[in-house]
């Protein structure tokens, strides 16, 4: 590996400060190099074009863009480097040292171009993700009418553990429920309110959750309720950045989410038949 580097430092020093071994003629025009049987060279560097050592090569290799042929009397001592091309290699020809050969085909090409794509994808959803996680909770506080933000508060002194436990229950019987309506075709278009909903719970679940840990930061600007929410959106977001970590805090999110749904719907069918 370091013969490797040590070869690529070598060409691209050659580059910069030799133009003349490698002009513009040759790298865009197509020409190639041949060794002959014979002739012994220290090293062979050849840009856009194919090489053909025949004879002894004391040094290093390196072919990018093009083919290497090297014939039966051939005699390279050092690494052998072929970028976007292939390596032909008849039988008597002496290598000393390593063949690296990367191929820029089409089908290599279309890997590194749909892979660059997916990576460039999930790196754009997970940034549009994290801006979500952080705006829809302090909109909700800010924007959000008294009614809504009496329903954040009465939630501030509930335990955490009580929460998860009942979001944990109600979490088994709506994947069961979900699984049902999807199982069956008639139980699709009740599965989409189902799932408004859940998405609604989550996110008063998350803005709930955002306040309480803001709130244990005595930041001195820390004055109004949608900077808690802020600081605490934005600890849960970093959170959720991090590999497998975020997984786990996003489960204990959505459990939470559903345990604070659980106990307000339970509420709300306690105080329905007193009224």
């Amino acid at each position: 590996m370091r013969k490797l580097l040590y070869t690529v430092f070598c060409f691209l020093l050659m580059m910069i400060l030799i133009p003349g071994i490698a002009s513009a003629k040759s790298i865009f025009e197509h020409q190639n190099t041949t060794v002959p049987v014979g002739q012994t060279v220290n090293d062979v560097y050849v840009v856009g074009g194919d090489a053909e050592v025949s004879g002894n090569v004391t040094g290093i290799v390196v072919v990018i863009n093009g083919n290497l042929h090297l014939g039966s009397k051939a005699v390279v001592n050092g690494v052998v480097v072929v970028i976007g091309g292939d390596v032909k290699q008849d039988p008597g020809a002496v290598l000393g040292d390593d063949i690296y050969n990367f191929s820029l085909d089409n089908a290599t090409q279309n890997s590194l171009l749909i892979g660059g794509g997916l990576m460039l994808g999930l790196r754009l959803l997970q940034l549009v993700g994290s801006l979500l996680l952080i705006l829809i909770p302090v909109l909700i506080r800010v924007m959000g009418r008294q009614k809504i933000a009496t329903f954040i508060d009465q939630y501030h002194h509930v335990s955490m553990g009580r929460l998860l436990f009942a979001g944990f229950l109600s979490g088994l019987v709506i994947t069961a429920l979900c699984t049902l309506l999807l199982i069956s075709v008639i139980g699709i278009p009740i599965l989409i309110p189902i799932l408004l909903m859940i998405v609604g719970a989550v996110t008063l679940g998350i803005t709930i959750v955002s306040s309480r840990l803001g709130g244990m930061f005595n930041v001195p600007v820390q004055k109004s309720e949608w900077m808690k929410v802020t600081i605490g959106a934005v600890i849960l977001t970093g959170l959720v950045n991090i590999p497998f970590v975020g997984w786990i805090v996003l489960t204990l999110l959505i459990l939470i989410s559903f345990g604070i749904s659980t106990q307000w719907l339970v509420g709300k069918l306690q105080k329905k038949p007193r009224a």
